[in-house]
């Protein structure tokens, strides 16, 4: 619904001579009155195919969610119902705090496209989001590829979705950046 799309921020900086923190592009936008969506872009020198299956292994959490300010790392992984390749599967995600949320692919189709949801929150954020959708696309660009990671925030009603927007672009924005720097360390020569 286009209309209803409202920009709230958008930062650029994505020339492929730059450093890692200038090269991740941003944009932060609502949608309607409840969605709240951050994008972020990063060119990876690697080719589509490892850098799919980095992202999408079912051990990489702990290894890329490390943390950012208010938000606690992932330690670990629990109670797969089946494989991390199939759409369907779940898990719980236990983060430094204590603190659990349910996650669960939704779409699995190496190596351009991985997508998940989140819900269950045993922390603060269940005051404000009934659940979130996490998308990852993966293009050949040159070198190397482009990747694209939109995490897609559905705030409990309107209200709740005016400090979470606060929270996105504050924190989450934050820990999707350290994410990425993390997958682009992994590549590096």
């Amino acid at each position: 619904m286009q209309s209803a799309t409202k920009k709230v921020a958008l930062v650029t900086g994505a020339n492929k001579g730059m450093s890692m923190t200038n090269s991740i592009r941003k944009s932060v936008r609502r949608i309607g009155s409840t969605l709240i969506a951050a994008t972020l872009e990063v060119h990876i020198a690697a080719a589509e195919a490892p850098v799919f299956d980095f992202v999408a292994a079912e051990d990489v959490l702990p290894k890329v969610l490390t943390g950012y300010g208010l938000l606690p790392g992932v330690v670990r992984t629990s109670g797969n119902t089946g494989p991390w390749d199939q759409p369907g599967s779940a898990r719980t995600v236990h983060l430094a705090d204590g603190s659990t949320a349910r996650e669960q692919v939704t779409a699995y189709e190496q190596p351009v496209y991985f997508a998940y949801r989140t819900s269950d929150y045993t922390f603060a954020l269940r005051y404000l989001a009934n659940s979130a959708e996490g998308q990852w696309w993966f293009k050949k660009d040159g070198s190397g590829t482009q990747v694209r990671w939109t995490y897609t925030f559905r705030g409990k009603n309107w209200l709740a979705s005016i400090p979470l927007a606060l929270f996105v672009q504050t924190q989450w924005v934050g820990y999707m950046r350290t994410c990425l720097r993390n997958v682009e360390r992994q590549f590096r020569s």
